[in-house]
């Protein structure tokens, strides 16, 4: 360990090291690594991305590790349709951390605009993301961390994003999994974003399946049994443990084209097809489109085409402005007409991805009657709602809200009523949908005593 007045010494170290780099989606042997997934999801069509060059853990007390990222890597903060992107973090020793730094490569920085726009992005160095429960990390297994925003999105420079690490059990999206072992009814996959890091998948009772043919596969083992050499794509919930409790799961051909992303700007009924503004495109870890297209014509007429949610859509419900992320199997370049791509899968959104926010403080009241908690800063922890500081908050705990106890020491949790909440005693996690300036309307509720 070493102290964070290190910090800049370890980007002057690191600033030689040469242009960004990709994790090789084929290299594994990643265990005793911190996997990072970035939740780029901000509510706002602007695509920002920051070298990062190097990564180091902190602990309470103030000591960090030594740079833990082999090479560089240009990292999505923000991507409109809310695809992750993935740090490893590879031998990262023993320890509980309470913070992770990025350095950023100074001018590295750069927004793409929903018009394809490209601006310089000034940003910070030290890039500081607390984790506010701690990591307990051994060197013996992987650890799997989940950032996300909590600030304002990215407008114009300078954007200085607002990150935390989620709690354990965080939501995400993951796309583009091999399936490595199929084990009875669960699965180990590897994720191209973490050097082909292992995820223990398991299925929630009433996760939906579904394949490239957009129907609804069955159950379980239905899904399990056909996959064969075929990529899936999960939502569900990540635990630091790299078990994947999967809500929803989608399987597909192997396609490791880089995903277009961009807007509708007109619609070919007669043939299935319409004209995409191209913003930027998502690498896949395979070859990525240079120079990139300004405009494409996209023929869909053999695509799924689904909503982020899995929603099936007829080509009729696409409209005008829609915001899309394209899988595409093919291109061709006619004499004459703009470029050709035949579409596997479109999915469609009405605007960019919601930022999924986290908070976390300490309880102070508990109104059972009214079903709400007040909370206040834990410490010097401000609670921001909105990009703006509060001095407290109201979170409405409803009946579909996840309320659970974590144990003060290891990992186990049980579900409690309202009245089990103890103020001035328990620390609270929460997510959900804002509904005021100092209002929360929970999703999920997690304490735990000091």
């Amino acid at each position: 360990m070493r102290s964070l007045g290190l910090l800049p010494l370890l980007i002057l170290l690191c600033g030689g090291c040469g242009g960004s780099s990709s994790n090789p989606a084929g290299t594994t042997g990643t265990t005793g690594s911190v996997l990072v997934v970035v939740d780029s999801a901000t509510g706002s069509d602007a695509l920002a991305t920051w070298q990062v060059d190097a990564a180091v853990l902190a602990t309470a007390d103030g000591a960090t590790t030594a740079n833990l990222l082999a090479n560089p890597h240009q990292v999505r903060f923000a991507d409109p349709t809310g695809t992750p992107d993935g740090l490893v973090l590879r031998d990262a020793p023993t320890g509980d951390y309470a913070a992770l730094h990025l350095l950023l490569v100074p001018q590295s920085g750069a927004v793409v605009q929903a018009d394809g726009t490209i601006l310089p992005l000034a940003g910070t160095i030290d890039l500081v993301v607390p984790i506010a429960d701690g990591l307990q990390h051994s060197d013996l297994a992987d650890s799997w961390l989940v950032v996300g925003h909590n600030g304002a999105p990215p407008t114009a420079s300078p954007w200085l994003p607002q990150m935390s690490a989620r709690a354990d059990t965080a939501p995400v999206a993951m796309d583009g999994l091999d399936v490595a072992v199929v084990q009875g009814r669960e699965l180990v996959a590897r994720s191209h974003l973490h050097a082909g890091a292992p995820l223990r998948v398991q299925f929630a009772a009433g996760c939906e399946f579904t394949d490239d043919r957009g129907g609804a596969v069955g159950d379980a083992a239905g899904f399990v049994d056909a996959i064969g050499q075929d990529q899936v794509q999960l939502l569900g919930d990540l635990r630091r443990d790299g078990t994947l409790v999967a809500r929803r799961a989608h399987r597909s051909g192997r396609n490791d084209n880089p995903r277009l992303i961009g807007r509708i700007t007109a619609l070919e009924p007669a043939t299935s097809s319409f004209v995409m503004a191209v913003q930027a495109q998502n690498p896949r870890g395979g070859p990525v489109l240079d120079p990139l297209p300004d405009t494409i014509r996209v023929d869909a007429s053999a695509a799924r085409l689904h909503r982020p949610a899995g929603q099936p859509l007829a080509f009729g419900d696409l409209q005008l402005q829609h915001l899309v992320k394209l899988k595409w199997r093919s291109r061709s370049e006619p004499a004459g007409e703009l470029p050709r791509f035949v579409a596997s899968e479109v999915e469609v959104a009405s605007g960019p991805a919601a930022m999924q926010p986290e908070w976390q403080g300490r309880v102070d009241g508990i109104d059972a009657g009214l079903g709400t908690i007040t909370v206040v800063p834990r410490n010097d922890d401000p609670i921001v709602i909105a990009g703006v500081v509060v001095p407290q908050a109201t979170i409405s705990v409803l009946a579909d809200t996840v309320l659970e106890r974590r144990a003060r020491h290891g990992g186990g949790r049980t579900t409690i009523r309202l009245d089990q909440i103890v103020p001035g005693q328990d620390r609270i996690w929460w997510r959900g949908t804002v509904t005021g300036p100092t209002t929360v309307d929970a999703t999920w509720v997690r304490v735990r005593e000091e």
